[in-house]
């Protein structure tokens, strides 16, 4: 029988055998740079810039200074609506009718019905579990 042995000399290609002017060097990947960074998405921006942070001067003393861009955008719509500027006041009702709906839709309504009053004999008797064999009262010794 023919042993195989490793000759590091063998220059054969194939499956699994690329040829070794195109195998990567030592300590160098196939993708230096790797994967791109994922897009971000039209909300994931719009979230991050609402949510940055800004310091407002010309606040009474003892009041908050600091206040998201959408609570400041809200606060100037409102400046401006009750300026009377037609196109804010528009903007302000819808912005409003839309929270304040989705808020009447995000608490569930529920009911809670309250049996009459009975005695605590009454509700032993309708309550307690009937193939139980009653208790007894007196431990043993």
């Amino acid at each position: 029988m023919v042993e195989k042995t490793e000759d590091p000399h063998d220059e054969r290609v194939g499956y699994g055998r690329p040829p070794k002017a195109s195998q990567f060097k030592k300590g160098q990947s196939g993708n230096p740079l790797g994967r791109p960074p994922k897009s971000r998405s039209r909300a994931h921006i719009a979230g991050r810039v609402l949510g940055e942070m800004h310091r407002l001067s010309g606040q009474p003393k003892g009041a908050r200074v600091r206040f998201t861009t959408l609570e400041v955008i809200i606060m100037t719509l409102k400046q401006l609506a009750a300026a009377g500027k037609s196109g804010a006041s528009a903007l302000y009702l819808r912005f409003s009718e839309r929270y304040t709906q989705q808020e009447r839709t995000q608490h569930s309504v529920g009911y809670l019905v309250v049996p009459e009053e009975l005695t605590p004999e009454e509700w032993v008797a309708r309550y307690s579990p009937k193939d139980m064999p009653p208790s007894d009262p007196e431990p043993f010794d």
